[in-house]
């Protein structure tokens, strides 16, 4: 992992450090320790061929080939796919976490990903391929970081390293590899191969990507060739080419807030040697629906033949015409696109899936952090992000601000407040000061990879006045606090982002769309109550840790999401707890009577 510093401000984002000018923007990388699968032979021993292109919707290695789950499976950090789906290897665990809080500087063992024991006896001209790629849209590794295949032996009851490569610090395409498995060691019952990252183990630095892993009988050191039809790249985004990725449910297609497209492009390749006559391929048979009701499928489409090998080619389907018309309420597009024909290689990469939310927030990212963004070295620093609100009705009111925080591999020691500022009069920055909170929040990385995480106003604001504002927060010391990074997408529609101390802004010159999704009008479900008996009120919620509670005499019990008990008692009327000494997240509240239980749900921040 390398790392530079200059300037009075750092921003880090999520796989490299860069800098520019006075203030630091720049990636990291996530860490965390890994659990080593047992030395021990599985019942569940399986058979080649063992095959994984990773083309499956989980974002957790398929348990039937593989024994752990450490890696990444994602279609966002990888660069030049031949199919949809890599593994990723970083410093994160398999909950997006990293393996080790404050050890930027930790190089050492991180991501592993462990096949399931095979059964090689008897087996001749074994061979495991793979594909693999250094960086892609994350950090890239340095020449002290590497990546490396292990084998392990049934006979000597060990791990054998027979491939690695180090980093090199530049971007490149996918290589392939082949290794042959050879002698009574390895060709027996209980053989096993894993591959294994060394690198930062503080967040998402020293990134590989595998692909195409393959190990099978019969084969030879030229068998690397893939050959066959795949979706090369994820489903687009369901928002065309304007502004926001998601917009409130209730604004018309006609806004400028809303961005219903007309047709979506979708990439896929004919891998490998040209077969006589070529592929044929029924290419743009999709469905979609909308909060489960289908809307349009199409099933009779071209068969398009070619022999246009080894390089991306698109197709156009045409949204349909009855598509996000007339919503009522907040609504989950759902659409799947594939094509057949011609049956070749693997089919589950044959076809891709979309999702779009039209709930009460405004969203300009993919929903993908590839790095992480704070600013640091600064009492006060501030980060403000420009959003077009000109579409919004004049009822509608900003209530709060959703944040997507990554783990950097630090703890985070900051509070913040969310601020808001008009535009300025002259210049395309933040202008005056509209709102600050008074309530302190505390940085929440939430439970899983890519939580977001709700933050309510003080009081709600109208922004009725205005086209454009500014949406960010201010750090209340100089400890950094990351948010998500989504470089994929850069700053569209001339919105940019700005950061600074309490005196100057600067212009971010670091390309992607920071990761916070202001909402309007009502408290997301996943902040609301959940009330069973309207003879109770727990508030406020959320808190920094002060809560009441109000109603009939009960015993209450406070848990958290694993149901460890955190607190217990009655509640007699009016009773006011202190819990500002736990962690900030979710918690449940049990509330019991001789007649009745009531649940809550309450937000430490």
């Amino acid at each position: 992992m390398q790392m530079s510093k200059l300037g009075a401000f750092v921003f880090l984002l999520v796989c490299s450090f860069t800098s520019i000018g006075q203030v630091l923007e720049s990636s990291v990388v996530l860490t965390s320790t890994p659990r080593l699968s047992l030395e021990i032979e599985s019942t569940d021993t399986i058979s080649p061929p063992f095959t994984d292109d990773f083309s499956y919707a989980s974002d957790r290695p398929s348990s039937a080939l593989w024994q752990d789950e450490k890696v990444w499976i994602n279609d966002q950090m990888a660069l030049y796919q031949k199919s949809i789906g890599v593994a990723t290897f970083d410093g994160l665990n398999e909950y997006g976490f990293a393996y080790k809080e404050n050890a930027l500087g930790s190089d050492s063992i991180a991501d592993v990903l462990t096949s399931r024991f095979l059964n090689l006896l008897g087996l001749t001209d074994v061979y495991l391929s793979f594909q693999i790629q250094e960086g892609g849209w994350g950090e890239l590794p340095s020449n002290t970081d590497s990546i490396v295949v292990e084998f392990w032996s049934p006979i000597t009851s060990d791990w054998m390293q027979v491939w690695g490569q180090k980093g090199t610090g530049a971007a490149s395409a996918f290589k392939s590899v082949i290794i042959p498995v050879q002698g009574s060691n390895y060709l027996n019952n209980g053989f096993r191969f894993r591959f294994a990252a060394y690198g930062a183990r503080a967040g998402a630095y020293d990134i590989w990507n595998l692909d195409y892993v393959q190990l099978d009988k019969d084969r030879n050191p030229s068998d690397t060739t893939i050959t066959e039809p795949s979706m090369a790249r994820a489903h687009p985004l369901i928002m065309g080419s304007g502004l926001y990725t998601s917009w409130p449910w209730w604004v018309s297609n006609s806004s400028n807030v809303s961005n219903r497209p007309a047709s979506l492009e979708f990439t896929y390749r004919r891998n490998g040697n040209i077969p006589p006559g070529g592929w044929s391929l029924n290419l743009g048979q999709f469905r979609w629906e909308e909060n489960g009701a289908l809307i349009q499928q199409v099933t009779t489409v071209p068969v398009v033949t070619n022999v246009q090998h080894n390089q991306d080619q698109t197709f156009v389907i045409n949204v349909p015409a009855g598509a996000l018309n007339n919503l009522t309420g907040p609504t989950t597009v759902n659409t799947k696109v594939w094509f057949d024909g011609t049956a070749a290689g693997t089919r589950s990469n044959d076809t891709v899936h979309g999702a779009l939310t039209l709930d009460n927030y405004i969203a300009m990212d993919d929903g993908t952090a590839e790095r992480a963004y704070a600013v640091q070295n600064v009492v006060g620093g501030r980060v403000a992000q420009k959003f077009r609100v000109v579409g919004l009705g004049s009822n509608d009111s900003l209530k709060g601000v959703r944040f997507n925080f990554v783990d950097a591999g630090l703890d985070y020691m900051s509070t913040f407040r969310i601020a808001i500022w008009a535009p300025s009069d002259s210049l395309n920055e933040p202008g005056s000061l509209l709102y600050i909170s008074d309530t302190l929040y505390k940085p929440n990385k939430g439970y899983d990879r890519g939580d977001w995480m709700p933050y309510e106003l003080d009081s709600s604001i109208s922004l009725n006045a205005f086209s454009d504002v500014w949406i960010g927060y201010v750090c209340t010391s100089s400890d950094p606090m990351y948010l998500g990074l989504d470089v994929t997408r850069d700053v569209p529609g001339n919105l940019p982002r700005f950061y600074g101390d309490g005196f100057n802004w600067y212009e971010s010159l670091e390309s992607g769309v920071i990761m916070m999704r202001p909402y309007f009008n009502y408290s997301p479900a996943d902040m609301s109550l959940m009330e069973d008996s309207p003879a109770y009120k727990v508030f406020p919620n959320p808190s920094l840790g002060s809560l009441r509670i109000t109603g009939p005499a009960a015993e209450y019990t406070i848990t958290d999401l694993a149901g460890v008990v955190i607190s217990n008692g009655l509640v007699e009327e009016i009773t006011s707890l202190e819990l500002h000494g736990l962690k900030a997240g979710m918690y449940i509240i049990v509330l019991k009577t001789s007649n009745e239980t009531s649940v809550f749900k309450w937000m430490k921040l």
